[in-house]
């Protein structure tokens, strides 16, 4: 509710600096001032007003992209922590499919991040005889299998 205050106030700013602007412009006060006082109130009723709202409206967006930003950061982390906790379930060896069962993700979501741990050194690639890509996290993975290789 805040952020849509400032946003109403940041609209009426502008639209009270532009409806002073088209009355300086439409009436004959700039003759009758000298230019210093009319600089200042133009800058004062005009400028400033106009500038102000435009600031406000900017921080409205930018505060809603940052929280947009958190929220995605956050709901990776959430998914990569319960692809982890899936592989040690399954003893370190995962496929996407796998994933995509076990949770409310995709299986391009899935995919991208396994991708993305397999980048980092968290987990393998492999791929079994059958052509099925399973990863394999060697922290979690069965002491046997570690062995054989």
């Amino acid at each position: 509710m805040e952020e849509y205050m400032r946003l109403g106030c940041g609209g009426l700013l502008i639209a009270g600096g532009l409806f002073l602007l088209i009355g300086v412009l439409a009436g004959d006060s700039l003759q009758e001032q000298s230019l210093m006082t009319n600089l200042v109130m133009s800058v004062l009723f005009i400028l400033a007003p106009i500038a102000g709202g435009g600031l406000m409206i900017r921080n409205h967006f930018k505060r809603k992209h940052f929280s947009l930003k958190a929220k995605e950061a956050d709901l990776y982390q959430r998914r990569e922590r319960h692809i982890l906790r899936l592989a040690q379930e399954h003893k370190g060896r995962l496929s996407i499919p796998e994933i995509a069962v076990s949770s409310s993700m995709t299986t391009n979501e899935a995919e991208t991040i396994m991708e993305e741990l397999a980048r980092k050194g968290y987990a393998d690639i492999q791929v079994t005889d059958s052509g099925a890509i399973i990863y394999e996290f060697y922290g979690m993975a069965d002491r046997e299998s570690l062995e054989e290789r």
